[in-house]
Order: structure tokens, then sequence, then C-alpha cells
């Protein structure tokens, strides 16, 4: 392989003896060919039709060239030791909410809008925390629309943010640095993922302008969540094995009357909790040496409204929903621990479905098996259980144990100041020592639909509310005083009338309706097929009776073909 100094200089022996002569002259000619290859031709072509001797400059290249080294060298330097010594720095993570709250903010700013270089997003939401949740939803991202001819439309908005660099703004008088970066990483789960890096950055020794900017954009993010009930789910923390809480979604507050439920059990339930969140209430109990927790447990059929009443009470009393699936794979007796440890004092923890968690009965059944017994039978289950119940808690599998989730609920080392809510459909399934007194405090049931509470959700569906009609154009609106008053009377009557109609349509439907055989679930279901006109609903009931009835039957019948062919098989196996 020819070296670059030959190919260099035997370019310039073919180029002529312009070149030649001056390479001979200038012999740091070829010491510069060597470092750029073809410098000496370029060099030459400028001589040769330009008249210009780049020789004579090349000292001044040379210095131009050490001096930009130098400077970039001593100005990375100097910015290093500025920002350890005269500078504040906050560094915002992105696997926390912080980040969510602090990008929210920094769209809003000027400097962001302004930005000629920028990032679009439709979820200004982590990266990381994008990858790894499945129900990243918040109706807040959400902006209505009226156009002439259609509609309200919701269309996601756009959020714009400065892209990757540093950006200057002006914050209360003072300069601040926002500096954003990204790179790539790989780790177990993913081949290559991207994640962001953000600060913030103040001159000055003094971080206090930061922690305002901070305090600012929390108020503002939670502002904008006011009116909502925050949900978070237990998961895992993007390339690691370590639990931790992640917003999903946040909701509108449910009003606590849409929930169909006895009154007197709603008003129990809400004066119970009320006066457990009660300030004085955690004096008590710490006067009198009390564990400061609170349970419920609310049991029935599905479809009875059970997820709903704790979405609703979070709501009520501006609380935060922190779920927990049991029945995960990754739930074990360290995740959830450390779950627990993370949550903040006044919320409520939904544990839904608990008996299918493979928790029901482990403390029962430890009678000493009688040797002539089968073996077969080890494997047998309680049906709806996922464990064979012969009272082996040491869980050798690693998933989560019954002795390991009642030292969380209410060991020594378990979280106080919570609300806790646990949800089942079948009561009798549970182990006796997870809702004793002491950790379920109070028990509600969900049956099926009676007929006052199906007369409420006819009126829930039908009744006219105040924002289902559009709202008067003020140019339409008679400037008369009398007139608009007259207006106002005649609305309360035709709304008075409307009311009438609905509440006799749903003392018609109630009645056409057996007690205790439809879930409210599937009531409102069937009702808002027919949302629009409440006589077609109640002109329809008994087909929807029928109906209901023989798809039970088909469902009923379909299961016990399947029972059927699995102790056939079972039973041939053991032939």
């Amino acid at each position: 392989m020819a070296s670059p100094l030959l190919a260099s200089s035997e370019a310039n022996e073919s180029a002529g003896p312009a070149f030649a002569s001056s390479a001979q002259q200038y012999p740091q000619m070829a010491l510069l060919d060597f470092f750029f290859p073809g410098f000496s031709m370029f060099a030459g072509a400028v001589q040769k039709y330009l008249h210009i001797d780049l020789n004579l400059y090349l000292p001044l290249l040379l210095l131009t060239g050490a001096l930009t080294v130098v400077w970039n060298y001593a100005s990375s330097y100097l910015w290093e030791q500025l920002e350890a010594h005269f500078m504040s720095v906050v560094d915002i993570r992105t696997d926390d909410e912080i980040y969510n709250i602090i990008m929210a903010w920094v769209a809003r700013q000027k400097f962001s809008q302004g930005s000629r270089r920028f990032v679009v997003n439709t979820n200004l939401n982590s990266r990381s925390y994008r990858l790894w949740n499945w129900s990243d939803y918040d109706e807040d991202d959400e902006v209505e629309e009226l156009r002439e001819e259609e509609s309200a439309k919701k269309k996601k908005a756009l959020a714009y943010t400065p892209s990757f660099g540093s950006h200057y703004f002006w914050y209360r008088g003072r300069l601040l640095l926002f500096r954003r970066s990204s790179k790539e990483k790989q780790n177990s789960f993913m081949l290559v993922s991207q994640t962001e890096e953000i600060s913030i950055l103040c001159f000055g020794r003094n971080p206090w302008i930061l922690k305002e900017l901070l305090m600012e954009a929390r108020q503002m993010y939670m502002k904008k969540d006011a009116q909502k009930t925050l949900i978070y789910r237990g998961t895992m923390k993007p390339g690691s094995m370590e639990s931790t809480w992640q917003r999903c979604m946040a909701r509108a507050n449910r009003p606590f009357s849409t929930v169909i439920l006895n009154e007197k059990v709603k008003k129990d339930l809400i004066t119970d909790v009320a006066d457990y969140l009660d300030p004085a209430t955690q004096r008590w109990y710490s006067l009198r040496g009390i564990p400061y927790r609170r349970g419920y447990l609310l049991h029935g059929p599905p479809g009875t409204g059970k997820s709903s009443l704790s979405l609703a009470l979070a709501g009520y009393f501006k609380l935060r929903i922190y779920i927990v699936s049991l029945s995960s794979i990754t739930s074990n007796e360290e995740s959830l621990a450390s779950l627990f440890a993370e949550l903040p004092r006044r919320c409520v923890v939904l544990l839904e479905d608990i008996d299918t968690a493979g928790l029901t009965h482990t403390r029962e059944g430890n009678e000493p098996r009688p040797q002539n017994q089968s073996t077969d039978d080890s494997n047998s289950t309680v049906p709806g259980q996922l464990t064979t119940g012969n009272g082996n808690t040491n869980n050798s599998g690693g998933r989560l144990s019954l002795s390991g989730l009642l030292n969380i609920l209410d060991g020594v080392a378990s979280q106080e100041g919570r609300v806790l809510i646990m949800t089942t459909n079948h009561l009798e399934k549970l182990d006796a020592a997870l809702i004793r007194p002491g950790r379920v405090d109070m028990i509600i049931e969900f049956g099926l639909a009676d007929e006052g509470m199906v007369s409420s959700i006819f009126r829930a569906i039908f009744a006219r509310l105040d924002g289902d009609d559009a709202p008067d154009n003020a140019t339409q609106l008679p400037l008369d005083e009398d007139a608009r008053q007259r207006l106002e009377e005649e609305k309360a009557k035709k709304r008075a009338a409307e009311t009438a109609r609905v509440n006799a349509l749903a003392e018609e439907f109630a009645a056409k309706i057996p007690e205790h055989e439809f879930s409210p679930a599937e009531l409102q279901g069937f009702l808002l097929k027919h949302k629009r006109d409440a006589e077609v609903a109640v002109a329809k009931a008994e087909e929807f009776i029928e109906k209901t009835r023989k798809d039970r039957k088909e469902k009923q019948l379909k299961e016990a073909e399947e029972n059927i062919g699995r102790q056939e098989g079972a039973s041939g196996e053991g032939e």
C-alpha cells in the first residue's frame, strides 16, 4: 500500500514543475500533504490561476488552527469551572414525574414558543415513562375546537419544546439556561433506548431562583389536575427490576351521587372516611398507640359498581388512587413492600379482585394428609383458586404469599395514613386472616339491582342536566330584562316537565325489571344503547330480559360442557 507522502509527490510531479518546485522550496508542504492529502495540489492551482502564494499565509493558517484548538479546550475548561464554582444547577430525572411537570412549564414559556430549533410533541411525558406505560392518557392533553357545521371535537394539542442543546431565557429578571441533551444506552430489556437529560442553570451560588421556578411549575401542574383524580399503577423502573409508581391517567372527579348504592351505606362510608382523614383522628390514634390505618372491603357480583365507588371516593376527598395488581408476574413481597413504602400518607390504595391473586385459603388445610390418600389430589384446587391450598406459605416460587401480604398491610414496617380498599367477587374464598377486624374495618356488599337502583340508573341516563344543552348565543338573547325573565321561566317549566316525564318512565321501567337478577352494569349497558329515546328503552325492556336470560343459559351450558370435557380428560389420563 502506497504511503500518502509518496502518492502526493507523484501527483505533484505529474501536475507540473510548478508544484514540484513549490514542494521542494517549502518542505513543510510535504508535511501538510501528509496530514491533509492534496493540499499541495490545491496550493499550486491557486498560485497558477489566481497568482496567490498560499505558502506566505501558511504560518497564519497554522496559528489560526492552533488558536482554535486551544480556544475549544480553554472555553470548555473555563465553562466547567464557572459551572462548578459560580453557578447553581438542578438536574431533572426523566424517570420521575418532575420531568412531566418541568416540560409542561417549559412548553408555555416564550423562549420555548419562539425557539427556531424545537421538538414538537402530542405528549410531554418522558420517553422512558411512555416506553413502559401501557395506558398513558390524560384528559387534559386534548382541546376542544368548535366548528360551524360540526359539534365540538377533541384533538390532540401540539406542544413545542426547545430542541437538544442550550437555550438562554429570562425568568424574574435573572438569566437562566435550559440545557437538554439526548443519548442512547443499551440495557437488558431493550436493545437500544433513547434517554433525555435536562438541566436548568442560573448564575450565582444561591439556587433560590431555581427553587421558585420549580414551585411555580409544580403549582401550575397541580392546578391543571385540581378537578381530576390521579391514578397510579405499580410498575418497574426502566432498565431495572426496582418497583416504582407511575402515573397512568387523570380522570375527571366522579360525583358520588352517580354511584348506585344504598344512600345510607354511602352516607356511612363518607362519614367514616371523613372522620379517619381528620387530623384530630390521627392525633387520637397516635396518643393511644393504635396503628393509623383504615381498610374497606367491597364485595359483590361483577358489574355492581365496586371500582366506581373507589374512584368516586377518591375524587370526593381529593385523594390519589394507587392500584396494585397482586396477580402480576412481578408481584412479590419485596416489590410490593417497596411500593407501599413509597406511598404518601393520604391516598387510596386499591387492591382489585383480591380473590384471583392466588392467596385464597392459604392458611387453611394444615392438617396432616392421611397416608392412604392418593397423591393425585395434591394438584386439586378450589374452584376459582390459583393455589393448591396446602398451607404452604414459604413462597418457594418467588410469588407473593398470604403471610407476606399481611405483613405489608399491617406489619411492623407497614405504611400508615392510607385508605385501603379491597374488592372481590367471592367473599367466601378469602382467608379469614385477610379480612379480620383491624385489617378490614368496614365490609360493603354490592348486590344486584333492586327496584330503587333500577329507577336511579334510568334517571341517571335520561335526566336532563345543565351541560346537555348547547350554551345560548349572547347575540340571540333578548335585550329586555322582562323578556329574558320570561325565557328563563319557560325553560324552567320545560325542565320540570321533562323531569316529571323521566321519573314516570323510570318507575315504569323499574316495574318491568325483576329485582336482584341483573347487575347495574348490565342495565346501564342496555340503556346506553337507547340513550336518545327513553320511551324506546322502556318498550324494549322485555326484549332485554329475554335476551339476557337466554345468553346466560347458553353460557352456563357451554361452561358445563367444558367442565365435563375436562373431567373426562382427567379420568382418561388417570386410567
